[in-house]
């Protein structure tokens, strides 16, 4: 496999749209994987096309096609060392690109990208929305489930890496693909598991910065959110309604950014989230009901 073998430290994209840092074990080139180490010593296979790896000096063939330079010496990026032809780079490269200072996409987003979303000021922020105008593949190409929430080829986002749906990331209304929180420059608060409450429109489709808003919410909108988010972080089904579902949304009610629910004073906000529950049977079930 071209550009990566064991031994070979790396930065591996993980399905949430974040790189980290590992060491290749084994490759494996009929499946296009490596068995990557990470730096808490879980071992995972992942797709070549979502690992990163470093150049030890000038590169003489483009890391995308493997070919030499062409009519132009190649571009090589300021921090990976990759080269690159300039068609071959997603966007293309300008030809009044500075070759001392030219950063690649990869490398862009490494930096750019960040837990409750990107980087919003700063050099790199403003080179990773011009990157995100295009995506580096055919989104015509991705093979999808019936329900449009995941496809064969694992690929996902701006950053063509893998990802789950429910797990912390935006669907476009446009374009109907998934974009990683990690990823995204709108948001004001960081997403919760499964909270598909936003009509999120991506760069590609806006050409230009990301459009959100805030889908109205209601009570059952919220019991159904928090539980959701809280039986993935606890990997439990049922949970104490005064001392976790109560105390989470309290603790992180602005976070929430329910709209017309936000006013609701502190003492009436458990009678309607409890209502919510006790009255929708069809799709709470009370953990007493087991006993």
């Amino acid at each position: 496999m071209g550009g990566v073998s064991e031994g070979d430290d790396v930065l591996a994209r993980w399905s949430d749209g974040l790189l980290y840092l590992g060491n290749v074990k084994r490759v494996d080139g009929v499946k296009q994987c490596c068995l990557v180490r990470f730096e808490d010593n879980s071992e995972f296979w992942v797709l070549r096309k979502d690992i990163h790896s470093f150049s030890v000096g000038v590169e003489e063939v483009c890391c995308v096609c493997d070919a030499p330079p062409l009519k132009e010496p190649l571009i090589n990026c300021l921090k990976c060392r990759h080269g690159y032809h300039p068609e071959c780079h997603t966007p293309s490269i300008e030809p009044e690109a500075d070759s001392n200072s030219w950063i690649c996409r990869q490398c862009v987003f490494a930096v750019a990208t960040k837990r409750g979303g990107a980087i919003k000021r700063g050099r790199f922020a403003r080179l990773m929305q011009i990157m995100k105008l295009r995506l580096p593949y055919q989104l015509s190409s991705l093979d999808w489930d019936p329900q449009h929430l995941t496809n064969q080829q694992q690929c996902y986002c701006y950053c063509a890496g893998p990802g789950e749906w429910n797990l912390k990331m935006l669907q476009c209304g446009s374009c109907g693909q998934w974009f990683h929180e990690a990823c995204t420059q709108c948001l004001t608060k960081p997403l919760l598991y499964g909270d598909r409450f936003y009509e999120f429109q991506c760069s590609v489709c806006a050409s230009g910065p990301e459009t959100i808003q805030r889908l109205p919410m209601s009570w059952v909108d919220l019991a159904h959110l928090v539980l959701y988010h809280l039986s993935l972080c606890c990997k439990r089904k049922y949970f104490d309604f005064d001392h976790e579902i109560m105390s989470f949304a309290n603790e992180n009610w602005d976070s929430l950014l329910l709209g017309s629910l936000s006013d609701t004073p502190r003492q009436d906000r458990c009678h309607n989230l409890l209502n919510a529950l006790n009255s929708n049977k069809d799709r709470f079930v009370s953990g007493q009901l087991l006993n």
